[in-house]
């Protein structure tokens, strides 16, 4: 699976304290391995939030990531709080 960063995803997570950037990469290594396998995304709260395709993980408690995926491409949108995604996902 291909991995890709928009920039707003970039300039998101260079916002982020170095504990939560820490958590967004762990979550983003955890990514691939646990889309299609219920079992392992149980702790990554994977739900789909758009019928674009548009994807949440949990990165912490209060730290959730956006992304969509198509074929085999995962591309990280958004990472941020859980009202900012939710005012990201308004203005779609």
């Amino acid at each position: 699976m291909r991995i890709a960063l928009t920039e707003r995803f970039q300039s998101d997570v260079a916002g982020l304290a170095t504990a939560e950037r820490s958590a967004v990469f762990e979550t983003l290594l955890a990514l691939p391995k646990a889309i299609g396998q219920a079992h392992r995304h149980a702790g990554l709260g994977l739900r789909k939030l758009h019928t674009s395709g548009i994807w949440e993980a949990r990165v912490g408690l209060g730290c959730r990531m956006v992304f969509t995926l198509a074929d085999d491409m995962l591309t990280l949108v958004r990472v941020g709080t859980h009202d900012e995604i939710r005012r990201y996902l308004k203005s779609l």
